[in-house]
């Protein structure tokens, strides 16, 4: 499929359906890197192939639920071949499932480039790049890989007013440090930074806004991309970093240049797993939700799936979207009792098995 620099615009009854946008920063051979959840660090080949599989997760999350919407991947990816034959083969089914590619280079790093979390602002990118020639009216959806759709009409039908930009916000304590968060930044440090910066008299401490959702029409998610810039350069002129894009999303609402909405009554950041320390979301709650993010999926329940879609159309798949509650249990957000820890341990520990020796035959 030849790569297009902006995606169709398609019309159903009269108004733009949804895009939803996933992005994908692929790493230059020797740039250093690290994601604490990906499971995998080996290679720039192998970190890919980690992301694909949740692209091409949700990406299927969604064509399997019949719901009218386009799909895109934002990526600075060049030569397929550097992604190995498994990557190649994941690229092509998320093609397959009608998701264009959208070629974007990244141009809105860090100033301090960290190889914690490099890539966090290549959302930035993927905004101005989906965005350009699209309709005013039209809701663009940007979310992490590592995204399942559990009821996607439902999260649709939840957009904000067109001059809004939609997101999640963390029940982050004050003091919490978020992951994503390299130098420490929690809400208490971004308010005093926001304040010495010239916050509005009377604010009270503003949320935390998380990345992995960021949803609007075009004109406000592109105002929302030149505030981060303005306030990076303000902030590189006084010799201060921000360098994940939570942290800069989160002071440029402390500071008002963004009118946020939250979505956090069909969205939220599950952390799943008995071995994570983040809040615990309860179940209840969970399964209620439109869209999952689950960060600590990605080497699980996201690959396990994957597989299943590079091997047939996705027919258990379509059966659990169709069930949240077995759909809960496909990704984790039931819970992981003992006897599930051991299997997915077990299941991990035959994957680490076999790509080791599949490396050493290749060497051979």
């Amino acid at each position: 499929m030849p790569a297009r620099q902006t995606v169709d615009n398609q019309v159903m009854s009269g108004n733009p359906t949804p895009l939803v946008v996933q992005y994908l920063y692929v790493h230059e051979p020797g740039e250093a890197f690290f994601y604490p959840t990906a499971r995998s660090q080996s290679s720039v080949a192998s970190v890919a192939q980690r992301y694909l599989e949740c692209a091409l997760t949700q990406a299927a999350s969604l064509q399997l639920q019949d719901v009218e919407c386009d799909l895109a991947l934002a990526t600075n990816l060049q030569d397929r071949s550097t992604l190995g034959r498994a990557g190649e083969a994941l690229l092509a089914r998320i093609e397959a499932l009608g998701v264009q590619i959208l070629p974007t280079a990244y141009r809105h790093r860090p100033s301090d480039d960290g190889a914690n979390y490099v890539s966090s602002r290549y959302v930035l990118d993927a905004i101005m790049t989906a965005t350009e020639g699209q309709p005013a009216d039209r809701r663009l959806w940007f979310t992490d890989l590592d995204c399942v759709w559990a009821d996607a009409a439902r999260t649709f039908a939840a957009s904000p007013p067109a001059e809004e930009v939609g997101c999640i916000f963390p029940p982050y304590s004050p003091d919490w440090i978020a992951g994503i968060s390299k130098d420490g930044w929690t809400r208490n440090a971004i308010w005093s930074l926001a304040r010495g910066m010239g916050a509005p008299e009377g604010k009270t401490l503003p949320p935390w806004i998380g990345g992995e959702l960021l949803m609007g029409t075009p004109e406000p998610l592109r105002a929302l991309v030149k505030a981060c810039e303005e306030i990076d350069a303000r902030l590189t002129a006084e010799g201060k970093v921000l360098g994940a894009e939570e942290e800069i999303l989160s002071l440029v609402g402390a500071l008002d240049l963004v009118r946020y909405h939250d979505l956090s009554s069909v969205a939220r950041r599950i952390h799943t797993g008995a071995r994570q320390q983040a809040p615990k979301l309860d179940v209840e709650t969970a399964v209620q939700l439109g869209l999952w993010h689950l960060p600590a999926e990605k080497g699980l329940s996201f690959r396990r799936t994957a597989s299943e879609m590079l091997k047939g159309p996705g027919k258990r798949l379509r059966r659990d979207l169709s069930n949240t509650p077995r759909l809960a249990h496909r990704f984790n957000v039931a819970g992981t009792g003992l006897g599930r820890r051991l299997r997915d341990d077990a299941w991990l520990a035959g994957h680490r098995i076999h790509g080791k020796a599949s490396a050493l035959l290749q060497r051979d």
